[in-house]
């Protein structure tokens, strides 16, 4: 009892921990020291939680990750003292993950009016819902609880995965929907995607991904020395990376 940090050391710490890894930098020669404060304050543990924030909404699986990383037994710990929203630092990550959303979708729409081709089954809902999203540009928000809630609306289910666009209807997704901690929005498990999931969108950017996985798994199916096991199996998820390569631009050549 009365060992826990106040605000004030916990401030304390931070700067030095921040001055010891300016001199670890400069003593060993690297570059990576901490970035001089724009703000030139001190920062105290809610300018800390709120760049916590900022990394976990722009990282992939960004808040599984802080849990690892500072021993969180579940995500739970994480968002504040195993649920408890006293802690404040849920509506930073909602307004962050607002903000990402926001910068997303934005850029999603300036590729679309500058050509970039969408293909796959949920292509057409794909559009749609990126040329609604505009309507929340220059939204104003009270307080934290509104971006929270307006994460929920169904224009903003977009979410990127790797070779891949998820446009979110949990009433066809194939792979397992998560809730969020309140329990006012889902979120698809971009780590189980189902090729065959209607909830699959396309684009130039995910398509060039897809080049890339396929060029190397060229290399391992002209390998004399793979096993007939791999070989196969790699040659067949070749032919299915070919085959949506081919229907992304109907007619063009690769």
């Amino acid at each position: 009892m009365g060992l826990g940090r106040s605000d004030q050391l916990a401030t304390k710490d931070i700067a030095a921990l921040i001055a010891w890894i300016d001199t670890y930098c400069h003593d060993h020669g690297r570059d990576d020291r901490v970035p001089a404060d724009p703000v030139d304050a001190p920062i105290t543990t809610t300018r800390l939680r709120r760049t916590l924030a900022w990394f976990i909404a722009r990282r992939p699986r960004g808040l599984v990750a802080a849990a690892i990383q500072y021993g969180h037994v579940s995500v739970r710990m994480t968002l504040g003292y195993s649920g408890n929203y006293a802690s404040g630092f849920p509506d930073d990550l909602a307004f962050e993950e607002w903000l990402a959303r926001l910068e997303t979708m934005a850029e999603a729409h300036h590729r679309l009016a500058d050509g970039e081709h969408v293909s796959g089954p949920a292509a057409d809902t794909y559009r749609t819902r990126v040329n609604a999203a505009t309507r929340f540009a220059g939204r104003t928000l009270r307080t934290n609880r509104e971006a929270a809630t307006l994460l929920a609306n169904p224009d903003l289910q977009i979410f990127t995965g790797k070779g891949m666009t998820c446009v979110l209807d949990p009433a066809r997704a194939a792979c397992r929907v998560a809730t969020d901690e309140r329990g006012t929005r889902r979120t698809p498990d971009i780590d189980d995607c189902r090729p065959s999931c209607a909830n699959i969108a396309r684009t130039d950017r995910d398509i060039y991904v897809l080049r890339q996985q396929a060029a190397r798994l060229r290399a391992l199916v002209n390998d004399p020395a793979a096993p007939p096991v791999r070989h196969d199996r790699e040659r067949h998820e070749l032919a299915r990376l070919e085959h949506l390569i081919a229907r992304h631009h109907p007619g063009r050549r690769r």
